[in-house]
């Protein structure tokens, strides 16, 4: 299986650059640079405090749910990994150690937002669990493990 460091590295090279485009659209698209300044400078009054989070709030679920898709995709290609993965040495198999079906790859990643949803969990879950496995990858009998696995039957 791969280091749980592993695959909190990939996360992170997968989801800024993605967090960061989402909040780039916001703010050149859709007033989000009007909002910050008007919580910044009347941070005190109620209206700019809402109208902030209200658009903070679609910039992380958007930015979730594009990570999920790119990751239903990526984790289904050849590659099996995200960009962030295979920086990291890692993929994504079945529980036979086979590359996913895009069905699979994409019930994986949709019960992600199980896994984030009950205070993410689901993910921590990653650190206490024998197998690695956060709640998304129990549900899908899937394993992320070291690119270079190759034995998987003996290994599960």
């Amino acid at each position: 299986m791969a280091d749980r460091s592993k695959r909190l590295g990939a996360y992170l090279i997968d989801t800024i650059p993605i967090g960061l485009l989402v909040f780039g659209v916001f703010y050149f698209f859709f007033g989000f640079d009007d909002t910050l300044s008007e919580y910044f400078n009347r941070g005190s009054e109620i209206q700019p405090r809402i109208k902030f989070l209200k658009q903070r709030n679609w910039i992380r679920e958007i930015s979730f749910l594009v990570w999920i898709i790119y990751c239903g995709f990526m984790e289904a290609s050849e590659k099996q990994a995200t960009f962030g993965k295979i920086v990291m040495g890692i993929k994504v198999v079945d529980e036979h150690g086979n590359r996913m079906s895009l069905e699979q790859s994409f019930g994986r990643n949709f019960s992600k937002i199980l896994s984030y949803g009950v205070l993410a969990l689901g993910f921590i879950w990653i650190f206490f669990d024998r197998q690695k496995q956060g709640w998304h990858d129990k549900i899908s009998k899937t394993f992320v493990v070291n690119d270079h696995f190759t034995n998987h039957k003996n290994n599960f």
